[in-house]
C-alpha cells in the first residue's frame, strides 16, 4: 500500500517472470489463446487450459497483457505452495512490479468457507502483508487449481475504465468477442439498434477504427447513458431514441451491426420477442449493405434461428456459445445471402 492507504500501482513496464491465471468467459478462451499466441512483448507458454481460464508461464512486461480485452481478471498462481510462490513472485514476478513508498502489500481473502481465517492469518503472519478487506492490492481466492491472488490493477474495469450500465448490459469480455467477430474495417459505419448503455459501441470504437458509431434504443434513459459512455471516451457517435423495429436509416447504408438483443428474461418477454424479432431482423436486413455483417447476441435461440430463416436475404454463418452469470447466450454472425466473401473471411 502507499503511505495514504491506497492500493499500490503496478509497473506495467517492469519485466517479470511469473505463473499467471487469466480468467475469462466460457466461450472466449479460444480468442484469448489466439491473442496470446500472436502478440509480441512477452514470452508466453500456456501451462493449463480450462473452459473459463488459461494458466500461463509469463516472461516480459505486463503492458501487452493488460491491453488484452478477452479476460476479466489476472491472478498470481499461489498453488501448490503459497509460501514459495509468494517468495518467487516477490523476487521476480508480479509482486515485484507493485510500486509504492511502503513495502507492505494490502490483501483480502475471499469467501473460502472456514478455511478463510486460517489463510488470512497465514498471510498476515508475513510482516510485508497487511489484511485490508476494503482497500487491497491482492485478492486471495480459490480456483480449480488452488489458491490464486487476483491483482487489483489487472481487473478489466481497472485496465479500461468503468462504464454506466443498463439492465442486462453486455459483459465487456463477451462484447470484445462480438466486436472481433464483426470484423470492422477502417471507416465503416457501425450500428447497435439495441444499444442500452452503449457498451458494444464503446468497444467497437476502441478495438477497431470505425467511422461513425450509431446507437439506438427505445428507452430514452438508456440512449442518454450510451451518449455519456461514448462521448466520455472521445468517440464519434450518434445516439438516438429509436425503435429497432423501425430504423430511420436508408436501405443498404450500414456496414456492421452489433447488438445484444432482448433475451425475453431480464428485458422483455418471449411473447414480445415473437413479435419484435421478425420486425427487427427485417430492418437489419434492409439497412445492411450487401457485404455487411451483423453479430447478434441472444438466448432466445430457437426463435432467433427460425426468424433468420424466414427473413429475406439473411443467413447465419457462425454461432459462438458463451456463458455469463447463469445465462448461456450465443453470438450469431449473420450476413446477406450471396455474400461469399463473408464466409471466406
Amino acid at each position: 500500500m502507499t503511505s495514504d492507504g491506497r492500493p499500490r500501482r503496478l509497473d506495467l513496464d517492469r519485466s517479470i517472470d511469473d505463473e499467471i491465471l487469466l480468467r475469462t468467459v466460457p466461450g472466449a478462451v479460444d480468442y484469448l489463446f489466439e491473442e496470446l499466441r500472436t502478440f509480441s512483448g512477452a514470452e508466453v507458454r500456456v501451462v493449463a487450459r480450462r473452459r473459463d481460464a488459461l494458466q500461463l508461464s509469463y516472461r516480459g512486461t505486463l503492458r501487452p497483457l493488460a491491453a488484452i480485452r478477452y479476460f476479466d481478471t489476472a491472478a498470481i498462481c499461489l498453488y501448490p505452495d503459497p509460501d514459495r510462490r509468494v517468495r518467487e513472485s516477490t523476487e521476480r514476478g508480479v509482486l515485484a512490479a507493485l510500486t509504492g513508498d511502503s513495502p507492505q502489500i494490502q490483501f483480502r481473502v475471499g469467501d473460502l468457507g472456514e478455511a478463510r481465517w486460517d489463510i488470512r492469518d497465514q498471510f498476515e503472519a508475513d510482516p510485508h502483508w497487511h489484511n485490508s478487506a476494503g482497500n487491497w492490492d491482492i485478492n486471495v481466492v480459490d480456483s480449480p487449481g488452488g489458491l490464486v491472488g487476483e491483482v487489483g490493477e489487472l481487473y478489466l474495469t481497472e485496465r479500461f475504465g468503468a462504464l454506466l450500465r443498463a439492465p442486462a448490459s453486455t459483459n465487456p469480455v463477451i462484447g470484445a468477442v462480438m466486436v472481433r467477430l464483426a470484423k470492422i474495417e477502417d471507416g465503416q459505419t457501425v450500428l447497435d439498434p439495441f444499444c442500452g448503455a452503449g457498451t458494444l459501441l464503446v468497444l467497437a470504437g476502441e478495438m477497431a477504427k470505425p467511422g461513425l458509431l450509431i446507437g439506438g434504443d427505445v428507452q430514452s434513459s438508456w440512449a442518454r447513458a450510451a451518449r455519456t459512455n461514448v462521448h466520455s471516451r472521445g468517440l464519434d457517435g450518434s445516439l438516438l431514441n429509436v425503435d429497432a423495429q423501425r430504423l430511420p436509416f436508408p436501405n443498404g447504408s450500414i456496414d456492421r451491426i452489433i447488438a445484444n438483443m432482448p433475451f425475453g428474461k431480464r428485458v422483455g418477454t418471449h411473447k414480445h420477442n415473437i413479435q419484435m424479432y421478425p420486425a427487427a431482423l427485417g430492418e437489419i436486413s434492409r439497412v445492411m449493405t450487401p457485404r455487411g455483417r451483423a453479430v447478434l447476441l441472444t438466448e432466445d435461440k430457437r426463435l432467433f434461428r427460425e426468424t433468420v430463416q424466414r427473413t429475406p436475404l439473411l443467413r447465419v454463418i457462425k454461432e459462438i456459445l458463451l456463458e455469463r452469470g447463469g445465462a448461456h447466450p450465443s453470438a450469431y454472425v449473420v450476413v446477406k445471402r450471396g455474400n461469399s466473401r463473408a464466409v471466406q473471411r
